[in-house]
């Protein structure tokens, strides 16, 4: 397909996704519009292999299309990365460890309804395409989606093209450190990696040090009072410290937007986006990373490029699901 413009065309009917992450999987059908017109989620349990998990997750979504009788014009899946596109399988995505090596491809050929066309695609990849079709990016040229949820990866639009390299690996940013003796955050198997200051586990990692600091210097916060609580502090938890006014909770989150200021101005001296749009983290909490992580790209980048760009929040309101139907509506182009 050359261009994404007519992704959205196609004969009355349904769209079937299935949106694979680490702790769910979501199962919907929807329209060419991107509108979620019914869905299910299945937790995962690490436990369990991907073919059990994927045959409860298709018997699902065949019951979601029987109870609208219309017809299912394809099926796509979003899925963690990184993924071998040549393959049709997963490598190794780090929060799916039983996952590594399946060939969900074959298994799609194999177990969905035959005749209906599907197909897999990386998470960000997906988000990029639902995003440009449907949410923050439309009517953009290049735009970059960062999904900041488990993992932190990039989903590429550029020139009105949705770029993911010869193999399907552009846009892994989980993986870039500013600086290789940074002995930050974990993220993707690395310290101080985009991943590790930019997700969820990565943020819960810094807020449990800083609430060790806290301890240590007899500083008050609610980060210590959660760890003498649960033994943890969650993403979600400290984001909402944050947002009470939590000094130590701002050190954390004012961190991470200041990295992922670095990351824009970095991507934004490369490719010239017009905007980037949040996932998950920066969707729920943008006044938390938006205004700093602005900041810094403005003074970092080329200010040319600095100038046209924006960072914002997700619009899109069922985004797993809508990402999982923006790669069912693209195959309607053929």
């Amino acid at each position: 397909m050359s261009t994404l413009a007519n992704a959205t065309n196609g004969a009355a009917g349904l769209l079937g996704g299935i949106d694979i992450g680490g702790t769910k999987i979501g199962l919907c059908i929807g329209d060419v519009h991107g509108t979620v017109l019914a869905s299910a989620r299945i937790p995962v349990d690490q436990s369990c292999g991907p073919e059990a998990l994927m045959t409860e997750a298709a018997a699902r979504l065949h019951a979601l299309a029987a109870s609208d009788g219309r017809p299912l014009l394809a099926i796509g899946a979003a899925c963690p990365g990184p993924l071998d596109y040549r393959a049709g399988r997963f490598i190794n995505p780090p929060n799916n460890p039983l996952w590594h090596g399946f060939g969900l491809r074959d298994w799609m050929a194999t177990h969905l309804p035959r005749g209906v066309p599907n197909a897999m695609m990386n998470d960000a990849n997906a988000a990029a395409l639902a995003e440009w079709m449907w949410g923050g990016a439309r009517g953009t040229t290049t735009s970059i989606f960062l999904t900041m949820s488990t993992g932190m990866g990039a989903g590429l639009i550029i020139d009105g093209r949705l770029y993911e390299g010869p193999i399907g690996l552009a846009g892994e940013i989980g993986r870039l450190r500013a600086s290789a003796g940074d002995e930050g955050p974990v993220g993707f198997g690395r310290r101080g990696s985009a991943e590790g200051y930019c997700s969820g586990p990565g943020l819960a990692q810094m807020a449990q040090s800083e609430a060790t600091i806290c301890t240590q210097i007899n500083e008050p916060s609610l980060l210590v009072e959660l760890m003498r609580t649960f033994g943890a502090v969650s993403s979600e938890q400290l984001c909402e410290a944050a947002r009470a006014g939590d000094t130590a909770a701002r050190r954390v989150t004012d961190r991470s937007a200041t990295e992922l200021g670095r990351l824009t101005a970095i991507m934004t001296d490369i490719l010239n986006p017009e905007v980037f749009v949040l996932g998950t983290i920066g969707t729920a909490y943008p006044e938390l990373f938006i205004p700093r992580a602005t900041e810094v790209l403005q003074r970092e980048a080329i200010p040319a490029a600095a100038a046209i760009v924006q960072i914002r929040p997700s619009p899109l309101t069922q985004r797993g699901h809508q990402q999982a139907l923006a790669v069912a509506a693209r195959l309607l182009n053929g």
